[in-house]
């Protein structure tokens, strides 16, 4: 016997089975299992203005991560900017972000220099951007955590963001100084602290035992990976920067066969697609 259809239930479960498609469709929801997470460098940068909501929330919806720059305001608050100065990502003056105000800063624009299509865009908060993730990102992700400039009271702020948004297993802080690291770690022993490693440090690093992201200066061997993460550690390559040099399929390939957990590129949408084609 066939059981009626029931067309309100049907009507309910649509969103949910059109998203199932959408994701099936271009592979989506799997991210490529067994390929690296790609941490695009502040965002989707050649397709929407660094380190914005646009760049970050275009990363989250191709199942990638991201990486942002963390500096303070004159009143003490959290905000996501590259440069000391808001002159180049804005159209403010050639003046401090340390010097200005958050509700000063949040009268610039952000997207006008970039494309009159991002007309009006605001310098987002880091708590903008960390509840933009909680609430968009598709599965694993990796969130890079650029500390250029902050105060005592911001480093609390920043471990207590983390931890409101439930991302201390997603994120990461990195850059900062080492007196920083520590105080950060005093906040809460869980929040993540990654930072660039050489290969003639490797080694000293890993006996140090303080590190919980080594992101990598160098293309790593499968042999070098593998004993990063015997001892636990997440293993990032960072390829960061424009030009030739930072788009090479080699080297691509090379971290691929290797079998990091992340590559921080400016180039996250052409290594993907090299990435989508068997490799020979």
């Amino acid at each position: 016997m066939h059981m009626p259809l029931n067309f309100s239930r049907l009507r309910s479960a649509l969103p949910m089975i059109l998203t199932v498609l959408v994701l099936r469709l271009f592979d989506i929801g799997n991210v490529y299992a067994a390929d690296p997470i790609l941490i695009a460098h502040r965002g989707m940068m050649w397709h929407a203005p660094e380190n914005t909501l646009p760049a970050f929330s275009t990363c989250l919806e191709l199942g990638m991560g991201f990486e942002l720059d963390i500096r303070t305001t004159k009143d003490g608050h959290l905000v996501v900017l590259h440069d000391d100065s808001v002159e180049r990502t804005t159209n403010g003056p050639s003046q401090s972000i340390r010097d200005m105000a958050l509700n000063d800063v949040r009268q610039l624009d952000a997207g006008a220099w970039f494309d009159p299509a991002f007309a009006n865009l605001r310098v987002p908060t880091l708590e903008e951007t960390l509840a933009l993730v909680k609430n968009r990102k598709r599965g694993p992700t990796i969130i890079a955590l650029n500390v250029k400039q902050i105060t005592p009271d911001g480093e609390a702020e920043l471990v207590w963001l983390v931890e409101k948004y439930g991302l201390l297993k997603e994120s990461f802080a990195f850059d900062q100084s080492a007196e920083i690291s520590r105080r950060l770690k005093k906040q809460n022993p869980k929040i993540r602290i990654g930072q660039n490693v050489n290969r003639k440090n490797l080694n000293h690093r890993l006996q140090e035992d303080f590190l919980d992201v080594f992101l990598l200066t160098f293309a790593p061997s499968p042999e070098e990976v593998q004993l990063l993460h015997e001892h636990g550690k997440q293993v990032l390559f960072n390829y960061a920067g424009p030009g030739d040099s930072r788009r090479n399929p080699e080297t691509w390939r090379q971290v691929q066969a290797a079998q990091i957990d992340g590559m921080l590129t400016d180039y996250p949408l052409e290594c993907r697609a090299f990435w989508r084609v068997k490799q020979p």
